[in-house]
């Protein structure tokens, strides 16, 4: 799943963050830092130039320089639009390069801005051919400085599930084998009588315990949850309260329950949870 990673790039200290988690993301083999400028002109052409564009190619190759991963190719994509959404071009060349997965911030200018206030953070989850991982970088400015590391994100996962399809476990295949115990976690949302919600808690517990049996990491421990509530708050309150290192979701739910991001529980999650949130996209 890591194997090439795009990284919507926009010189802030966020964005310089993400590049230090890198470290902590096993298996890539490519990095792709891209940046979106728009052109100062109506219609690009090669006999043209930008200022902003090379400026910008040349502060990412200082970027790149600073990357410290041998094993693995890191190159760089100044992408000049004369108009649309930065968010666009984002998606063209994640498609255009057939990355596995993005890898961005929750706060910051531009592109990282753009996705996560604007409606194309469900576009980029609908026409992506990827994956998405937003890490959240610390709020503490001190937390920035070149000495602190990015905390290790594959320790303990938070997988949550409404049993929608596909499963969420045959969306773990890449995962799992990275991280140290799981905790699968259902909400339960719904019910107009005690009687109804406590049906659809025994059928949650159930259904967890089923998804364990089936799991291909038996050497992983997996632990099960159902609580009631709103999907987001309970999300939140257990990754702080437990330590999580990761929350996973699906890109959608047929059942509302990551249905998508703008007003829906992943922004509320992307918007107020301090842990790493990876966005599985939906197989085909």
């Amino acid at each position: 799943m890591f194997t090439k990673v795009l990284i919507p790039y926009d010189f802030s200290d966020d964005a310089e963050y993400i590049i230090r988690c890198l470290k902590n993301i096993p298996r890539i083999r490519e990095v792709i830092l891209v940046h979106v400028t728009r052109s100062l002109y109506l219609v690009s052409s090669p006999e043209r130039e930008n200022p902003e564009a090379d400026y910008a190619r040349l502060r990412l190759e200082k970027v790149r320089d600073l990357i410290e991963m041998p094993r693995s190719k890191v190159r760089i994509i100044v992408e000049e639009i004369t108009g649309g959404e930065i968010s666009d071009a984002v998606i063209r060349v994640a498609e255009r390069e057939q990355v596995s997965l993005i890898l961005m911030g929750r706060r910051g200018r531009g592109v990282i801005e753009t996705i996560l206030l604007g409606s194309t953070a469900w576009d980029i989850l609908r026409f992506c051919p990827s994956s998405l991982l937003l890490i959240h970088p610390p709020e503490n400015v001190s937390e920035f400085s070149p000495g602190v590391r990015c905390p290790d994100i594959f320790t303990r996962a938070l997988v949550c599930t409404d049993f929608s399809e596909p499963d969420i476990e045959t969306l773990l295949t890449d995962i799992l084998p990275l991280v140290s115990s799981v905790d699968l976690f259902h909400v339960v949302s719904k019910g107009d009588t005690d009687e109804e919600i406590n049906r659809s808690v025994m059928e949650a517990e159930e259904r967890l315990k089923s998804i364990v049996i089936s799991c291909p990491e038996k050497s992983i421990p997996v632990r099960t949850h159902v609580r009631i509530g709103d999907a987001a708050d309970e999300i939140i309150r257990f990754s702080e309260k437990e330590d999580i290192s990761l929350i996973v979701v699906k890109s959608t739910g047929t059942r509302g329950f990551v249905h998508k991001i703008i007003g829906g529980t992943t922004e509320a999650i992307a918007r107020n949870a301090k842990k790493p949130l990876f966005i599985l996209r939906r197989s085909e």
